[in-house]
């Protein structure tokens, strides 16, 4: 009998409190009772219940699908999953296609029998709602906090740029960080752009900060002295750093930027180009967030297969690998730009016209040269210079076809530039110049060139 035992805490203190330890000597001892010896430990530690993006959980999936367990053990129902949709999900669509029986322990519940699988439903939704009034109690507390007496509770223990929690909500200017907060206003404002804003402070020996921060601080309320709960605003106990006209004033550069913006193509870099080694199906961005241990929402985004993401709308579900959207464009972009070191494909040189139009040149002197000398006869100057203008006339056309080629081709055909520092169409390009497709498989990206 292999057996899985599942744990799941999900804040850091549980894990300190032996919340861990606590639930897997329980369920070694049931196993031990039932002469069940072959046991295999799943942990997430620090992972919320309400969803099913957790490390442990999808392996389990995986190694369920591939026949290595015959039952799922877990301390108590919510440790599985505190929503009722993805506990029968897991239930019905996972262990139970693949006779897989799953226990819990707190609960007595065994879906071997039919009692068992019956009490699911109902102590999956009793999971559920504990859930949801402990998150509407700890948001009554948090409005409370907010409307009655302006405290911040966006971040936990992290502190918002230009601040630092004194005591938990109250939060004190950090001098340097002020200077900060307020040139970056300043510069935005006179070069209408975040990214000329943030490179300006750089030179200056300001801190670096990335670029989707700086657009939160150009767009914070926070700056103003208010503070916010479910996107309403409030005035806040702190001291703000920013005047409402500065702040008004780079509101209003944002709605000049998007109305600008308003009907060009979004690109997306590699859209159509990821497949799936598993299933053959396209990979595709999931956005998602992550809590962490402090509190703090974290948003990142994912490249999936499609068959993982929506597995409803297949016969089954595909558990390739994600993979973290930046650190496969970092591998992408620098395996094109060491394209000349890696042989993977050959870069074409620049053609050297001049050379062959001044040979051309050569000989229409010559020739000239022998009718003055009277060593050549009209009608055959005629007929050999018509014949070398043809050939200039050809070698100037294909000349005329290289100088309309996009600049990015002729970049290229200099050595590749660095795409790390270009803007996205330019990115774009040159992807779909080079490659044909990326090939996802368990261990590596295989790369499919354009010939």
């Amino acid at each position: 009998m292999k057996v899985a035992l599942y744990a799941r805490v999900s804040t850091e203190k549980q894990i300190d409190n032996y919340s861990i330890p606590l639930q897997l000597e329980r369920m070694q001892a049931f196993c031990k009772s039932k002469g069940w010896n072959e046991m295999s430990e799943y942990i997430d530690g620090g992972y919320s219940g309400s969803n099913l993006n957790r490390p442990a959980i999808e392996q389990l999936q995986k190694d369920i699908c591939h026949k290595k367990i015959n039952a799922v053990i877990v301390y108590r129902l919510d440790r599985l999953s505190r929503s009722q949709h993805d506990t029968l999900y897991l239930i019905e669509k996972i262990f139970l296609p693949n006779n897989v029986q799953f226990i819990s322990l707190s609960e007595t519940i065994d879906t071997s029998t039919p009692s068992g699988r019956a009490m699911i439903g109902v102590m999956s939704v009793f999971a559920q709602l504990e859930r949801e009034v402990i998150i509407e109690r700890l948001r009554d507390g948090q409005h409370k906090m907010i409307q009655e007496k302006g405290l911040w509770v966006g971040g936990g223990l992290d502190n918002p740029y230009g601040y630092i929690q004194v005591t938990p909500g109250h939060l004190k200017v950090v001098e340097e960080e002020r200077q900060h907060i307020l040139r970056l206003y300043e510069e935005f404002i006179k070069l209408k752009s975040p990214t000329a804003a943030r490179k300006k402070l750089e030179e200056e020996g300001f801190k670096k900060l990335n670029h989707n921060r700086i657009i939160r601080i150009l767009q914070n309320r926070l700056y103003l002295g208010e503070v916010s709960f479910k996107k309403e605003w409030f005035k806040g106990s702190h001291e703000p750093i920013i005047s409402t006209e500065l702040f008004n004033q780079a509101q209003q550069i944002f709605d000049e930027n998007r109305v600008a913006s308003f009907g060009k193509p979004k690109k997306k870099l590699f859209t159509g180009k990821i497949i799936c080694s598993c299933c053959g199906e396209n990979y595709v961005i999931q956005y998602a967030s992550k809590t962490t241990s402090s509190g703090r929402i974290v948003n990142y985004q994912n490249y999936v297969c499609r068959r993982r993401k929506l597995p409803a709308r297949y016969e089954s579900k595909c558990f390739n690998r994600r993979i973290k959207c930046s650190d496969f464009q970092h591998e992408i972009f620098n395996r094109i730009m060491n394209l000349e070191m890696s042989g993977e494909i050959k870069i074409p040189k620049p053609l050297n016209f001049t050379k062959q139009l001044n040979q051309i040149d050569r000989k229409i002197n010559k020739l000239l040269d022998l009718y003055m000398e009277e060593r050549l006869s009209k009608d055959l100057l005629n007929t050999k210079l018509n014949d070398l203008n043809k050939q200039k006339k050809e070698v100037l056309m294909k000349q005329q076809e290289i100088t309309e080629v996009s600049e990015v081709q002729k970049a290229i055909k200099n050595g590749i530039p660095n795409l790390f520092e270009c803007d996205t169409e330019t990115q774009t390009e040159i992807i779909n110049l080079f490659i044909k497709k990326i090939i996802v498989t368990n261990e590596s990206l295989k790369i499919i060139w354009n010939n």
